[in-house]
Protein backbone atom coordinates (compact mmCIF):
# COMPACT_ATOMS: atom_id res chain seq x y z
CA UNK A 1 0.00 0.00 0.00
CA UNK A 2 0.71 3.82 -0.56
CA UNK A 3 2.02 5.89 2.13
CA UNK A 4 0.70 7.29 5.78
CA UNK A 5 -2.92 6.85 6.26
CA UNK A 6 -5.41 7.31 8.47
CA UNK A 7 -8.94 6.37 9.42
CA UNK A 8 -11.45 9.31 7.58
CA UNK A 9 -14.26 8.79 10.35
CA UNK A 10 -13.15 7.09 13.34
CA UNK A 11 -16.69 6.79 14.62
CA UNK A 12 -17.80 4.90 11.16
CA UNK A 13 -20.58 2.06 12.05
CA UNK A 14 -20.91 -0.03 9.39
CA UNK A 15 -19.67 -0.25 5.87
CA UNK A 16 -23.31 1.57 4.72
CA UNK A 17 -22.12 4.68 6.73
CA UNK A 18 -20.86 7.17 4.85
CA UNK A 19 -17.83 8.44 6.36
CA UNK A 20 -18.65 12.03 5.47
CA UNK A 21 -20.38 14.90 7.41
CA UNK A 22 -23.66 15.55 5.88
CA UNK A 23 -22.53 18.71 4.48
CA UNK A 24 -19.56 17.76 2.69
CA UNK A 25 -21.26 14.49 1.40
CA UNK A 26 -24.03 17.20 -0.31
CA UNK A 27 -21.47 19.63 -1.26
CA UNK A 28 -19.60 16.36 -3.11
CA UNK A 29 -22.81 16.19 -4.82
CA UNK A 30 -23.27 19.68 -5.99
CA UNK A 31 -19.85 20.16 -7.36
CA UNK A 32 -19.94 17.14 -9.32
CA UNK A 33 -23.32 18.72 -11.11
CA UNK A 34 -21.43 22.03 -11.27
CA UNK A 35 -18.59 20.81 -12.84
CA UNK A 36 -20.69 19.11 -15.41
CA UNK A 37 -22.95 21.79 -16.10
CA UNK A 38 -20.23 24.00 -16.34
CA UNK A 39 -16.86 22.88 -16.95
CA UNK A 40 -16.65 19.86 -18.70
CA UNK A 41 -17.72 20.57 -21.96
CA UNK A 42 -16.32 24.20 -21.93
CA UNK A 43 -12.82 24.34 -24.58
CA UNK A 44 -9.40 24.75 -23.00
CA UNK A 45 -9.28 28.70 -23.53
CA UNK A 46 -11.87 28.59 -20.42
CA UNK A 47 -9.76 27.58 -17.88
CA UNK A 48 -9.50 30.81 -15.99
CA UNK A 49 -13.29 29.54 -15.46
CA UNK A 50 -12.13 26.43 -14.08
CA UNK A 51 -10.22 27.83 -11.72
CA UNK A 52 -12.23 30.54 -10.41
CA UNK A 53 -15.11 27.86 -9.88
CA UNK A 54 -12.67 25.60 -8.23
CA UNK A 55 -11.66 28.36 -5.58
CA UNK A 56 -15.32 29.25 -5.24
CA UNK A 57 -15.58 25.52 -4.13
CA UNK A 58 -12.60 25.63 -1.49
CA UNK A 59 -9.68 25.31 -3.40
CA UNK A 60 -5.89 27.11 -2.85
CA UNK A 61 -4.64 28.15 -6.13
CA UNK A 62 -1.71 29.90 -6.22
CA UNK A 63 -1.03 32.12 -9.78
CA UNK A 64 -1.64 31.10 -12.52
CA UNK A 65 -2.42 27.52 -12.90
CA UNK A 66 -3.80 25.28 -16.03
CA UNK A 67 -7.03 22.53 -15.53
CA UNK A 68 -8.45 20.55 -18.39
CA UNK A 69 -12.07 20.77 -18.61
CA UNK A 70 -11.81 17.08 -18.62
CA UNK A 71 -10.40 16.37 -15.15
CA UNK A 72 -12.00 15.26 -12.24
CA UNK A 73 -11.49 16.79 -8.86
CA UNK A 74 -13.19 14.60 -6.01
CA UNK A 75 -13.34 17.73 -3.15
CA UNK A 76 -11.88 21.04 -4.49
CA UNK A 77 -11.83 21.80 -0.94
CA UNK A 78 -9.08 19.19 -0.19
CA UNK A 79 -6.68 20.50 -3.26
CA UNK A 80 -4.11 23.15 -3.19
CA UNK A 81 -2.04 23.63 -6.27
CA UNK A 82 0.85 26.21 -6.50
CA UNK A 83 1.49 28.13 -9.48
CA UNK A 84 2.44 27.05 -13.16
CA UNK A 85 0.93 23.28 -12.16
CA UNK A 86 -1.27 21.75 -15.09
CA UNK A 87 -3.72 18.86 -14.62
CA UNK A 88 -4.14 17.40 -17.78
CA UNK A 89 -6.70 16.08 -20.01
CA UNK A 90 -8.83 13.43 -17.98
CA UNK A 91 -6.62 13.55 -15.37
CA UNK A 92 -8.32 12.21 -11.71
CA UNK A 93 -7.85 13.47 -8.25
CA UNK A 94 -9.67 11.10 -6.18
CA UNK A 95 -8.87 13.78 -3.22
CA UNK A 96 -10.55 11.95 0.30
CA UNK A 97 -8.07 13.37 2.19
CA UNK A 98 -5.68 16.32 1.53
CA UNK A 99 -3.42 16.83 -2.02
CA UNK A 100 -0.96 19.35 -2.10
CA UNK A 101 0.65 19.97 -5.80
CA UNK A 102 3.84 22.15 -5.94
CA UNK A 103 4.61 25.07 -8.38
CA UNK A 104 5.31 24.25 -12.08
CA UNK A 105 3.96 20.15 -12.06
CA UNK A 106 2.38 18.33 -14.31
CA UNK A 107 -0.45 15.59 -13.84
CA UNK A 108 -0.64 14.41 -17.79
CA UNK A 109 -3.55 12.60 -19.36
CA UNK A 110 -5.30 10.12 -17.15
CA UNK A 111 -3.02 10.70 -14.19
CA UNK A 112 -4.65 9.01 -11.50
CA UNK A 113 -4.20 10.17 -8.04
CA UNK A 114 -6.00 7.87 -5.40
CA UNK A 115 -6.15 9.11 -2.15
CA UNK A 116 -8.41 6.73 -0.63
CA UNK A 117 -8.40 3.00 0.74
CA UNK A 118 -10.15 0.50 3.24
CA UNK A 119 -9.40 -1.46 6.19
CA UNK A 120 -9.21 -4.39 4.93
CA UNK A 121 -8.65 -5.84 8.23
CA UNK A 122 -11.90 -4.84 9.12
CA UNK A 123 -14.87 -6.14 8.20
CA UNK A 124 -16.91 -3.11 7.62
CA UNK A 125 -14.40 -1.92 5.67
CA UNK A 126 -14.15 1.81 7.04
CA UNK A 127 -12.51 4.44 4.96
CA UNK A 128 -8.64 5.63 5.12
CA UNK A 129 -7.60 8.06 3.21
CA UNK A 130 -3.75 10.23 3.22
CA UNK A 131 -2.08 13.58 2.84
CA UNK A 132 -0.64 13.58 -0.46
CA UNK A 133 2.48 16.24 -1.12
CA UNK A 134 4.18 16.83 -4.63
CA UNK A 135 6.57 18.61 -4.68
CA UNK A 136 7.47 21.73 -7.10
CA UNK A 137 9.21 20.36 -10.71
CA UNK A 138 7.35 17.21 -11.04
CA UNK A 139 6.16 15.35 -14.14
CA UNK A 140 3.96 12.31 -13.54
CA UNK A 141 3.30 10.67 -16.68
CA UNK A 142 0.63 9.57 -18.67
CA UNK A 143 -1.68 7.08 -16.84
CA UNK A 144 0.35 7.19 -14.07
CA UNK A 145 -0.99 5.68 -10.72
CA UNK A 146 0.08 7.84 -7.23
CA UNK A 147 -1.66 5.90 -4.12
CA UNK A 148 -2.37 7.14 -0.76
CA UNK A 149 -0.63 9.07 1.78
CA UNK A 150 2.64 9.77 -0.96
CA UNK A 151 5.12 12.14 -1.06
CA UNK A 152 6.95 13.18 -4.16
CA UNK A 153 9.79 14.86 -3.71
CA UNK A 154 10.85 18.14 -5.65
CA UNK A 155 12.09 16.91 -9.52
CA UNK A 156 10.51 13.63 -9.51
CA UNK A 157 9.13 12.13 -13.06
CA UNK A 158 7.19 8.93 -12.47
CA UNK A 159 6.96 7.51 -15.86
CA UNK A 160 4.14 6.92 -18.15
CA UNK A 161 2.12 3.65 -16.56
CA UNK A 162 3.68 3.49 -13.24
CA UNK A 163 1.70 2.50 -9.86
CA UNK A 164 3.58 4.70 -7.34
CA UNK A 165 3.63 2.64 -3.98
CA UNK A 166 6.44 4.44 -2.19
CA UNK A 167 8.11 8.40 -1.55
CA UNK A 168 10.42 9.34 -3.91
CA UNK A 169 13.47 10.73 -3.75
CA UNK A 170 14.53 14.62 -4.96
CA UNK A 171 15.30 14.56 -8.96
CA UNK A 172 14.92 11.10 -9.09
CA UNK A 173 12.81 9.17 -12.30
CA UNK A 174 10.56 6.30 -11.24
CA UNK A 175 8.66 4.02 -13.51
CA UNK A 176 6.98 0.07 -13.71
CA UNK A 177 4.54 -1.33 -11.55
CA UNK A 178 5.27 -1.32 -8.93
CA UNK A 179 7.26 2.63 -9.51
CA UNK A 180 11.25 1.50 -9.46
CA UNK A 181 14.04 4.11 -9.12
CA UNK A 182 15.28 4.03 -12.52
CA UNK A 183 18.09 6.93 -12.88
CA UNK A 184 18.86 10.65 -11.84
CA UNK A 185 16.58 13.47 -13.64
CA UNK A 186 19.29 16.43 -14.96
CA UNK A 187 18.12 19.70 -15.84
CA UNK A 188 20.02 20.34 -19.20
CA UNK A 189 21.28 24.73 -18.60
Amino acid sequence: MGGKVYLKNSHQNDGYSSPWPKKQAILIRVWEVVWTLFVKWLPKPFYRWHVWLLNLFGCKVHGHVFIAPSCRIYAPWLLEIGKYSCLGTRSEVYNLGSVKIGERTTLAQYTYICNGTHDLSNPILPLLVGDVEIGDDVFVGAKAIILPGLKIADGSVIGAGAVLTRDTEPFKIYAGNPAKYIKDRFFKR
